[in-house]
This record gives structure tokens, sequence and C-alpha cells, in this order.
């Protein structure tokens, strides 16, 4: 279900741009960085890595807005430097204080609100519902382009607006940012007072997965018009990253 464009790609994305070169100009960073190569590219970078802008993103290929850097000089000064990166586009909004020390990168203070329409692929009903998912608090630590630890709250309201539209009170999914195997992830779940228990499991690199547990026969019939298939009496929607991408 999850897009190329999708909130853990953002997650990426973010403890990917605190590699930068110190005092050069943001536009001689950007090229000299490899980014390029991992995916990122932009139409416009201005002023330096200490305070610039990157206009005209795109993450293989999908756009995704731009990126406001400022670096914190006095910090630099006692140990590894820290920007505040603030993203916004289309797709959604986000920010983090991003530190660097040799090949190790840390984003602290991670939040991102990104509309659910381009994690699930999705078609006009689930766009029509304008759920939202969230990361709060986050805190991912990598080497190179391994993610070392992660953490932070994750939310989303999509399986509450969709259950609205036939009756049902849903809750709000919620869960933890996890790095399990070098690899970024989220298992978001919440039982309804109807007694179904929902699931939302995402990776960076499998992308995502819902799943509904004690359902009745209303909930049913409603999954599988909707694509959810049966797997040991659960009802499962699992949405693949495209076979031809390439994995950060």
């Amino acid at each position: 279900m999850m897009r190329r464009s999708g909130i853990l790609s953002v997650l990426f994305l973010l403890a990917l741009m605190g590699g930068l070169v110190a005092f050069a100009p943001l536009s001689f960073a950007m090229r000299h960085s490899g980014l390029a190569e991992r995916g990122l590219g932009w139409q416009q970078a201005r002023g330096s890595v200490w305070q610039g802008q990157v206009t005209g993103m795109s993450w293989r290929g999908v756009p995704i807005g731009s990126l406001n850097l400022e670096a914190h000089l006095l910090r630099a000064l006692t140990g590894a430097p820290v920007h505040d990166v603030v993203w916004s586009g289309q797709q959604g909004q986000g920010r983090a204080a991003i530190t660097t020390n040799g090949k190790k990168t840390t984003a602290s203070r991670v939040s991102l609100r990104i509309p659910v329409t381009e994690q699930i692929g999705a078609d006009a009903f689930v766009a029509s519902l304008g759920a939202t998912l969230n990361v709060s608090s986050g805190r991912i630590r990598a080497t190179g382009r391994k993610c070392d630890a992660a953490s932070g709250q994750v939310s989303s309201d999509l399986a509450r607006r969709a259950a609205a539209t036939f009756g049902r009170d849903w809750p709000v999914l919620s869960g933890a940012l996890t790095c399990e195997d070098g690899r970024v992830g989220a298992t978001l779940s919440g039982e309804a007072s109807d007694g179904t228990q929902i699931t939302m499991v995402l990776d960076l690199q499998d992308g995502i997965e819902i799943r509904l547990a004690r359902v009745d026969d209303e909930v049913r019939a409603v999954a599988v018009a909707a694509g959810f298939m049966d797997q040991d009496g659960a009802l499962v929607y699992t949405r693949r990253p495209n076979a031809t991408e390439t994995r950060p």
C-alpha cells in the first residue's frame, strides 16, 4: 500500500540530508552528497548548508516539495553539526533536527503529517476520507544507509474514517516507530467497540499490510468488497512497492 513517496521514505530522506558537507554552498554539497544516486532529485538549491533551501524535490521520480535547512553554529563548535530541517509539499509536512558525526546520522524531534491517500495508492473512496498518517517525537539513528535504532509515536485515523462510512466507530490506530534488521517500520493497532481488531504494519521495503480480526458478517462483506483477502481467519489487505523500485 505504500507508494514510493511514502512516510517511511520521507523519514529516511530526512536522515540522509544530515550527511551534507559543512561550510559549502548548498548546491555543491547536494551534488556531492550521493543523494541523487539514492533517488533524490531537485530543481534548485540556494544558500549554504548552514542556511539554505532546496526546491522542486522528488523522491524516485515522485514530487515531494521543498526543504529548508538551518544549522546551529554554536552547537557545531562544541560537537557534531545540528540542522533543523523543515519539509513541505502537496504530500505532507514535516520537520526534524539532524545531527551528523562521521558516518553516523541522527534525526531527532521528527514530526510528520502525510495524507494517507499517497500511502495507500488510493482509489477515489480512500481519497475522499481525508485520513492522515502522523509521526511525533520521532528519532532515527543510522550508520550510512542502515537504521540502527528508531523510536517515536505513529498514528493514523484511516480506520476510523473508513468505518464511519458504514456506521461503525473504530479507533485511531497507534503504535511505535521501530528499527529491525536495519529497516525503519511501525505497527499500528486498535480494537473497536464492536470487537474488531485492526492492525496496520508499515515497512520501508515491504510496503504496508492492514489486518482485520474478529470481524462480524457486515465488516467481512465490506472488507472483501474493498479487496481484503481471507488469511487464517483474518482479513488482510497488502500492497507492496513496485518491483522495479530501487530500495534506499
